[in-house]
């Protein structure tokens, strides 16, 4: 069968943030949950089934409350079971530490380094994601995103931001708003409806067929920063998408 993506839940996210759980079943039964999601998205944006090679074994992640007196938050803990062996998901723009690389910055566990090293991203123990530009003396400044949704975005733009290698832009006059990349999209997507897999503040990105990502950046002003792109797994997808709807292909 084909696993569809799933549908961005960023509207609601405040809602769903990670509650502080009562007892060790229920953690497991949210961690398990939120496992089962990464899988189907992974499975998909890879075009086959997970295997347990894709993972971190469960003991290198438990390693880390040993090592650093706290444990992995759930949701970072699922990340690395299910694809933390994927180095398209890993490494492919932003980078992730390994769990024998996290580190521990006020009170808050280090997990993920920007592509430039211009900025970290680090967890507590609640799943709020903090983002600071100085590893040691901070300020380290709460996201919009709980953990779950930072990472299940993040699976989706590792893979537009490298982890695809067909890569192509569109940047002209008829593009150059996020109304006008909307209304393009919504022509490319017309059999399957125009639905993002991930909203959030400055970024959107489209499944507009198995394993062809549309998508972009934008300012304040809704103005495209800097076009509308395509990422695709598969060259002659990538091809023909670009041919039809006038994408030049990335070095």
């Amino acid at each position: 069968c084909v696993i569809r993506p799933p549908i961005s839940r960023s509207t609601t996210l405040r809602s769903k943030a990670l509650p502080i759980r009562s007892t060790v079943e229920s953690a497991h039964r949210f961690m398990h949950q939120t496992r089962v999601e990464f899988e189907k998205i992974a499975a998909w944006l890879l075009g086959r089934p997970l295997t347990t090679a894709d993972g971190v074994p469960v003991a290198k992640c438990e390693a880390v409350q040993q090592r650093l007196g706290r444990a992995l938050p759930p949701p970072l803990q699922a990340f690395h079971c299910t694809v933390g062996a994927v180095p398209q998901f890993t490494s492919a723009f932003q980078r992730f530490a390994s769990p024998d690389e996290c580190m521990l910055r006020d009170g808050k566990i280090v997990f993920l380094e920007e592509n430039q090293g211009v900025c970290w991203w680090a967890a507590d123990v609640q799943g709020r994601v903090y983002q600071a530009m100085d590893l040691d003396a901070g300020p380290w400044e709460e996201e919009s995103v709980d953990l779950a949704e930072f990472l299940r975005v993040l699976l989706y733009y590792q893979m537009a931001q490298g982890g695809y290698a067909q890569c192509g832009m569109r940047a002209d006059a008829a593009v150059s708003t996020a109304a006008d990349a909307d209304a393009l999209i919504a022509q490319m997507n017309a059999q399957r409806g125009a639905r993002p897999v991930v909203d959030m503040s400055g970024l959107r990105i489209f499944a507009v067929a198995e394993q062809v990502l549309v998508w972009y950046l934008h300012d304040a002003h809704d103005r495209l920063d800097p076009g509308l792109f395509l990422s695709a797994l598969d060259p002659k997808k990538f091809e023909h998408w670009s041919a039809q709807w006038a994408f030049d292909a990335l070095d």
